[in-house]
């Protein structure tokens, strides 16, 4: 399901070209920055029970999954 009309997604190609690769990839880092930081708050809120260490523990299961969380970061 798309909700952008086409005219809305040409504007923004158009600005996503017009701008550096400098640019474009200090918003990508940002946009990434942004949903981590999401992603664990909704992990703490979820879980308010956990300490920091096992929100950690956890972004990295749902991010690596469970099997490379384990060979990275050991047994929880």
């Amino acid at each position: 399901m798309n909700d952008t009309t086409s005219t809305a997604e040409a504007m923004r190609l158009r600005a996503l070209q017009a701008m550096t690769p400098t640019r474009r990839l200090d918003l990508a880092l940002s946009w990434s920055k942004l949903l981590r930081d999401l992603m664990r708050s909704s992990l703490r809120q979820q879980h308010p029970h956990l300490s920091p260490a096992e929100i950690h523990r956890l972004y990295a299961e749902h991010l690596l999954g469970k099997e490379l969380a384990f060979k990275a970061y050991g047994p929880t």
